[in-house]
Protein backbone atom coordinates (compact mmCIF):
# COMPACT_ATOMS: atom_id res chain seq x y z
CA UNK A 1 0.00 0.00 0.00
CA UNK A 2 0.93 3.60 -0.47
CA UNK A 3 -0.43 6.80 1.03
CA UNK A 4 -0.69 10.35 -0.29
CA UNK A 5 -1.54 13.46 1.70
CA UNK A 6 -3.35 16.15 -0.28
CA UNK A 7 -2.31 18.91 2.11
CA UNK A 8 -3.70 21.70 -0.08
CA UNK A 9 -7.21 20.69 1.00
CA UNK A 10 -6.43 20.11 4.71
CA UNK A 11 -8.56 22.21 7.08
CA UNK A 12 -6.67 21.07 10.22
CA UNK A 13 -9.80 19.66 11.86
CA UNK A 14 -7.74 17.11 13.80
CA UNK A 15 -9.77 13.97 13.12
CA UNK A 16 -6.76 12.16 11.67
CA UNK A 17 -4.58 12.95 14.66
CA UNK A 18 -7.27 11.91 17.11
CA UNK A 19 -7.81 8.59 15.31
CA UNK A 20 -4.15 7.84 14.54
CA UNK A 21 -1.98 10.03 16.80
CA UNK A 22 1.09 7.83 16.25
CA UNK A 23 0.89 8.31 12.47
CA UNK A 24 -0.24 11.89 11.81
CA UNK A 25 0.53 15.33 13.19
CA UNK A 26 -0.74 18.86 12.61
CA UNK A 27 2.41 20.61 13.89
CA UNK A 28 2.89 22.47 10.62
CA UNK A 29 -0.76 23.58 10.43
CA UNK A 30 -1.66 20.85 7.97
CA UNK A 31 -1.50 17.09 8.25
CA UNK A 32 1.89 15.42 7.89
CA UNK A 33 3.37 12.07 8.78
CA UNK A 34 4.61 11.52 12.30
CA UNK A 35 6.55 8.44 11.17
CA UNK A 36 7.53 7.07 7.78
CA UNK A 37 4.71 4.99 6.24
CA UNK A 38 7.34 2.49 5.05
CA UNK A 39 7.72 1.48 8.70
CA UNK A 40 3.99 1.04 9.37
CA UNK A 41 2.66 -2.37 10.41
CA UNK A 42 -0.81 -3.80 9.76
CA UNK A 43 -2.26 -2.08 12.83
CA UNK A 44 -0.92 1.27 11.61
CA UNK A 45 -2.45 0.78 8.17
CA UNK A 46 -5.79 -0.09 9.76
CA UNK A 47 -5.68 3.17 11.75
CA UNK A 48 -4.62 5.12 8.66
CA UNK A 49 -7.58 3.72 6.70
CA UNK A 50 -9.94 4.75 9.50
CA UNK A 51 -8.42 8.25 9.54
CA UNK A 52 -8.72 8.49 5.75
CA UNK A 53 -12.38 7.46 5.87
CA UNK A 54 -13.07 10.07 8.56
CA UNK A 55 -11.34 13.00 6.86
CA UNK A 56 -14.03 15.48 5.72
CA UNK A 57 -11.92 16.72 2.79
CA UNK A 58 -10.40 13.43 1.62
CA UNK A 59 -6.89 14.65 2.38
CA UNK A 60 -5.58 11.15 3.17
CA UNK A 61 -5.57 8.87 0.13
CA UNK A 62 -4.58 5.25 0.56
CA UNK A 63 -3.63 3.49 -2.64
CA UNK A 64 -3.87 -0.26 -2.68
CA UNK A 65 -1.30 -2.08 -4.79
CA UNK A 66 -3.88 -4.76 -5.58
CA UNK A 67 -7.63 -4.62 -5.77
CA UNK A 68 -9.31 -5.60 -2.53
Amino acid sequence: MNIVLHTDTCISCGLCTSIAPDLFTLETGVVSFKKDPKTWDDKDWKSAKEAAASCPNGVIEIISEKSE
